[in-house]
């Protein structure tokens, strides 16, 4: 089998989707907080900034739909706007790359490793992040999956250990005076990204052409929702549990999981710490992986056309030739 009869590595619809999910929650927990800690202004700038990020990726998610390659499709109607769409996507996955690099190498020193060096552990979290991109998007699909799965299991504990510490009367929305909405909403769509990523991975989503169109729409589209969804519930939960702490905690979670004891777990702030350290640490590889892909199919597409316009140069020589 050529170089050119190979099939490109293979992910499912329900893969991209736990991929998606992990960033976004990642996002959530490894970056810290900078609202007011008040309940009603934190919720809205939260549903908020997800309803504008879904409605801006709206037109790439309906032309991605069709089963097509987003960037290449852009590219073959007009050059510029090819290589224009494809060069903005490529700046603004690698400012979110360095972005949730330094988070993350941030969260880890202040919740895992106190005395940790900080260059140290920017290093270590930027080298799992290169390994995770060079192993390609079926072990990004399989481990994507796995940490998903390994992370609600661990928020699911802490959220039950610290049902004792829940007060529903801290989800009174009259101390909310939002004033800082809009620089809430600011914050969260900075921590995006992940549509970017939907659409330089839907090209490895393996499906007939007849049903690519229901898989694209079905993840992005329940992406959205849980996103939302999970959001919505890990803020009220940092409400109810820490109350008028909250807007003073820079890591609710963490914060929420060292009330936690259950049995002879005890605290869970610990575990809870290191398995979000390596998924925001996935987030960053899953990141570069899209950067570089966004690129790539690009340069393909470039590369395809050339050696397809020398193919038929070459046949029409031998055509006066004879």
């Amino acid at each position: 089998m050529t170089n050119t009869e190979r099939k490109p590595p293979q992910i499912s619809a329900a893969q991209l989707f736990c991929m998606l999910m992990l960033s976004r929650l990642s996002a959530e927990i490894a970056f810290p907080l900078s609202g007011t800690g008040y309940g009603g202004e934190t919720l809205l700038a939260l549903v908020i900034a997800e309803v504008i990020r879904f409605l801006l990726a709206l037109p790439l998610i309906i032309y991605s739909a069709k089963g097509n390659n987003f960037y290449r499709a852009a590219y073959r109607k007009n050059k510029f706007i090819g290589w224009a769409s494809a060069g903005i996507a490529f700046l603004l996955l690698a400012g979110a790359v360095v972005k949730s690099l330094f988070h993350t190498a941030v969260f880890a020193q202040r919740c895992l490793l106190p005395k940790g060096s900080p260059v140290v552990l920017t290093l270590i979290v930027a080298g799992f992040a290169v390994y995770a991109a060079v192993m390609g998007a079926e072990a990004l699909a399989r481990s994507g999956t796995l940490f998903l799965v390994a992370a609600a299991i661990i928020t699911a504990a802490v959220m039950l250990a610290d049902i004792p510490y829940m007060k529903f009367e801290a989800m009174d929305f009259s101390q909310s005076q939002y004033g800082g909405l809009i620089d809430d909403i600011i914050e969260r769509l900075l921590r995006g990204g992940d549509y970017l990523i939907f659409a330089a991975l839907l090209p490895f989503v393996a499906s007939k052409k007849e049903k690519r169109r229901l898989n694209a729409c079905g993840a992005s589209l329940f992406f959205a929702l849980f996103s939302t969804l999970a959001g919505v519930l890990l803020c009220a939960f940092y409400c109810l549990t820490l109350r008028e702490f909250y807007g003073m905690t820079e890591y609710p979670f963490f914060a929420a999981a060292s009330l936690s004891d259950i049995a002879l777990l005890k605290r869970l702030d610990g575990g809870g710490a290191a398995l979000w350290t390596l998924c925001a640490a996935f987030r960053t590889g899953l990141m570069l992986f899209a950067a570089w892909s966004v690129i790539s199919q690009l340069v393909g597409e470039v590369r395809g056309k050339t050696a397809s316009a020398s193919d038929n140069a070459k046949e029409q020589g031998s055509a006066t030739a004879e």
